[in-house]
C-alpha cells in the first residue's frame, strides 16, 4: 500500500515537471499581437506570412500582462514589445527612439540632429553646411523734397522751382506785386476812368482780366474761378445766384483763394440799397456785408500802422462809400481802417486757414484821378494784393 501510494505521488510530480518544462519551452504557444494597423501570429513550427499592414505607426512602449492558471497553479506572463510597422513587415522599435516634427529639426535615433538652416550634425562629430544666409535687406535714401530747376525762380507754374519755400515768388521790376499772380475782376467800372489802374497791374506783370455780369447769369462757376488766385468784386451789375455764391465760398474757403471787394459807385439816384444787396451777395457767405447809407466826403480814412494792409498808408480818398461789417463772426476780421469813427475797411482770415477777404467801403481807388492826386493809392493796392492773395502762393506763407 504504501509503495503504491508513494508510486502515485512520483507520477504526480513528475507530471507537474513536464507541464512546467512545457510552459517554459520559447518554441511552445505563445502570442503577441499587434492591433494598430497590423497582425502579427506565431507558432511552434512556423511564422506566417499573414501580417496585414493598414498605417504606418509607431506603437509606444506598451507593456501587458496576462495570468493563465493551469490545473497545476503555474503562471504565465507575456509582454508585447512595441513594434514599428512599415511596409507589411513588423519591426521593433527602441524604446528610447523620439521622431520630433516641430519645422526645425529632427531626431530619429537621439544621435542624428537636422535643422532648417542648412546645419546636419551626426553623432556630434561632423558638420555640414548646406545652406547660407543672405541679407535681403537694404536701406534706400528718400528722394529730396525738392530737386532745384533754377537758380532763381523764373517761370510762373505753381512750383517752387529753387526751393526756397516759396511757390511763383517773382517780382522783376521789385515793385511788391507778384509777377505770376492771375487776377480776375468781377463786374463793370465805375463812372470815372480807371485805366490807369488795371494798365498798373498788368504792368507789374500779374494777368488781369473783367468779366461783365450783366446778361451774362451764371457765369460765376469752379471751372470759371479756377483761372485765378484772386477775385476783386468791382461794380457788379446784378446780384449773385445761390450756386455762384457758392463757388465763390469755396474758391476762399476750401482753395484758400483770395477777394477784394468795392463798393459806393453810386449809379442808383442816391440809393445805396440797390449795390449794397447785389455786393452782399458775395459777401454773404462769409458772414460779412454792407450797410447803411453812404457815408464820407473826400476825407482821408485814418489807418492801423501796425495792420499789414494799411502799414506805412496816409494818403489815400474816401467819397461817398458805405460801412462792412462782420455780422456773424465765422471766421477772424479785423478793422484797418476808419472814417468819421465807422469801418473803412475790414481784413477777414476765414476759418481753417482758408483763404482771406478784404472788404473796402469805397470805389475811388480804382479811378485814374486818385491815382494821380494820393500818394499812398498805388502802396495801399500793393498791401491790399499782397494780404489776400493765397498764402502759399507767390512769396512766404503769411
Amino acid at each position: 500500500m504504501l509503495g503504491s501510494n508513494l508510486e502515485t505521488v512520483l507520477v504526480r510530480v513528475m507530471t507537474s515537471f513536464g507541464l512546467m518544462m512545457i510552459a517554459c519551452n520559447p518554441g511552445g504557444n505563445d502570442s503577441a499581437g499587434v492591433t494598430d494597423g497590423a497582425t502579427s501570429s506565431s507558432s511552434d513550427a512556423s511564422e506566417t506570412d499573414a501580417q496585414t499592414t493598414t498605417d504606418t505607426t509607431v506603437t509606444p512602449p506598451t507593456s501587458t500582462s496576462g495570468e493563465s492558471a493551469s490545473e497545476t497553479g503555474t503562471t504565465t506572463t507575456s509582454t508585447t514589445t512595441p513594434t514599428s510597422t512599415t511596409d507589411g513587415t513588423t519591426e521593433p522599435v527602441d524604446p528610447s527612439e523620439t521622431t520630433t516634427t516641430d519645422g526645425t529639426a529632427t531626431t530619429t535615433d537621439g544621435t542624428t540632429t537636422t535643422t532648417t538652416d542648412g546645419t546636419t550634425t551626426t553623432d556630434g562629430t561632423t558638420t555640414t553646411t548646406t545652406g547660407t544666409s543672405t541679407d535681403t535687406s537694404s536701406t534706400t535714401d528718400d528722394p529730396p523734397d525738392c530737386v532745384p530747376t533754377e537758380d532763381v525762380e523764373v517761370t510762373c507754374d505753381n512750383i517752387d522751382n529753387d526751393c526756397d519755400s516759396n511757390v511763383d515768388n517773382i517780382d522783376a521790376g521789385g515793385d511788391g506785386i507778384c509777377d505770376c499772380l492771375s487776377i480776375g475782376i468781377l463786374g463793370d467800372v465805375g463812372y470815372a476812368p480807371s485805366s490807369d489802374f488795371q494798365a498798373w497791374l498788368e504792368e507789374q506783370g500779374s494777368s488781369v482780366v473783367r468779366t461783365k455780369l450783366v446778361n451774362n447769369p451764371g457765369v460765376v462757376t469752379p471751372a470759371f474761378l479756377a483761372n485765378y488766385d484772386l477775385v476783386l468784386i468791382d461794380r457788379i451789375e446784378r446780384a449773385l445766384s445761390a450756386d455762384e455764391a457758392a463757388a465763390l465760398e469755396a474758391f476762399v474757403k476750401e482753395d484758400g483763394r483770395g477777394m477784394i471787394t468795392l463798393i459806393g459807385y453810386n449809379f442808383d439816384n442816391l440809393n445805396p440799397a440797390p449795390e449794397r444787396d447785389r455786393a452782399n451777395s458775395a459777401l454773404a457767405p462769409f458772414g460779412l456785408a454792407y450797410e447803411g447809407g453812404y457815408f464820407g466826403d473826400g476825407v482821408i480814412p485814418t489807418f492801423d500802422p501796425d495792420h499789414p494792409i494799411s502799414m506805412g498808408i496816409v494818403d489815400v480818398n474816401f467819397a461817398g462809400g458805405i460801412q462792412p461789417v462782420d455780422v456773424e463772426n465765422q471766421g477772424t476780421s479785423e478793422v484797418f481802417a476808419t472814417v468819421q469813427a465807422a469801418n473803412a475797411g475790414i481784413a477777414h482770415q476765414t476759418d481753417m486757414n482758408g483763404g482771406r477777404v478784404i472788404v473796402w467801403g469805397d470805389e475811388w481807388i480804382t479811378f485814374d484821378s486818385d491815382w494821380q492826386g494820393y500818394a499812398d493809392v498805388q502802396d495801399f493796392w500793393v498791401n491790399m494784393v499782397a494780404w489776400a492773395k493765397p498764402k502759399d502762393f507767390c512769396g512766404a506763407p503769411q
